[in-house]
């Protein structure tokens, strides 16, 4: 079964409330009747995409109003998810409404944790994207904005301290450095771990967040090609940052 489908197992009650009875409505249109994709499928695609724009639209507008390149970059994100016309169509009309929704992003939050089942590398892809939208006005990102990432991060269930490092060293698919080298301060950043850790408390912090990007667990869930992107650049990163600490730990022994 494709990874849509394993998702809807975790969210089908869901097309009942008001992002899921949206996406509910727009499956007979986005799908031809002989389009050979499962159901579930469908649904599962549908909803996740309904809640990512919804929650798009809550961040660009968190920062008193939808500037031209949040737009461009939410257009960029739909093009990267390789989207067909009828549904780039559907998230831009998920985007608008949400817009002038009074719902609150928190509760699309609480919801998507349940959909994803708190799948990690699923759900850093998932704030990532809004995290692109939401420094798309440049580096200063409003106060409300990281607020709201940050709330992603606790619905989620995700390690602490992701958006954060984000904010302080860069997102993960635009990570570039020369040499590919990092700092070694970036380095406890992005284990989270401090200077005075023990090696095998360092150690212990690698194996904790790699575990969760390693390829065979991505290649069991069958992911889609933008988690699995992501996933990989996150573990480099990760394995960046342990190596340029025990080089450091074992230079000054």
């Amino acid at each position: 079964m494709n990874w849509w489908g394993k998702l809807i197992g975790t969210g089908v009650g869901m097309l009942g409330g008001p992002i899921g009875a949206l996406a509910g409505a727009a499956i007979g249109h986005l799908y031809d009747d002989d389009d050979p994709t499962p159901q579930n499928e469908k649904k599962a695609k549908v909803l996740y995409l309904a809640y990512f724009f919804s929650c798009a639209a809550k961040i660009a507008k968190a920062d008193g109003g939808v500037s031209a390149t949040e737009i461009e970059t939410t257009e960029n994100l739909m093009v990267r998810f390789g989207l067909d016309a009828k549904t780039k169509e559907f998230c831009k009309n998920v985007f608008r409404k949400a817009k002038a929704s009074k719902r609150s992003i928190d509760e699309d939050f609480q919801e998507v944790g349940k959909l994803i089942g708190f799948d990690q590398n699923i759900a850093a892809s998932f704030i990532g994207g809004l995290f692109e939208i939401a420094r798309s006005n440049g580096s200063n990102i409003n106060k409300l904005q990281i607020r709201y990432l940050i709330r992603a991060e606790e619905r989620f269930k995700v390690q602490e301290g992701l958006v954060r490092s984000w904010l302080k060293h860069g997102y993960t698919p635009q990570y570039e450095s020369p040499d590919n080298q990092i700092s070694l301060e970036q380095a406890y950043e992005v284990l989270n771990v401090s200077a005075n850790s023990s090696s095998a408390a360092v150690k212990k912090a690698y194996y904790a967040k790699a575990a969760d990007f390693h390829p065979d667990k991505l290649k069991s869930k069958d992911l889609p090609k933008e988690f699995i992107e992501f996933a990989n650049s996150e573990l480099a990163k990760i394995n960046l940052a342990y190596e340029k600490i025990r080089s450091a730990k074992i230079t000054n022994l």
